[in-house]
């Protein structure tokens, strides 16, 4: 029982391992540009204008608390 419990935990780890090699790999592959690609398309433009870093940001909203009415 022992022995079978420790192959499990084994097969487990092995498998998480696996996992994120091929996910390291993955994204290496993923990352990588075509090779007609001119260099030059990938610049960001300089036109002088500063967009924001993250668009995700939302307004910011100022609450006021009110009194209950008893």
């Amino acid at each position: 029982m022992l022995a079978g419990l420790i192959r499990t935990i084994g097969t487990v780890i092995l498998v998480w391992f696996v996992f994120r090699w091929l996910d390291r790999v993955a994204k290496r592959w993923s990352n990588r540009k075509p090779s007609g690609e001119d260099v030059r398309s990938s610049k960001p433009s300089q036109n002088g204008q500063n967009s924001p870093q993250d668009s995700n940001l939302g307004d910011y909203v100022d609450f006021e608390e009110l009194k209950d009415k008893d």
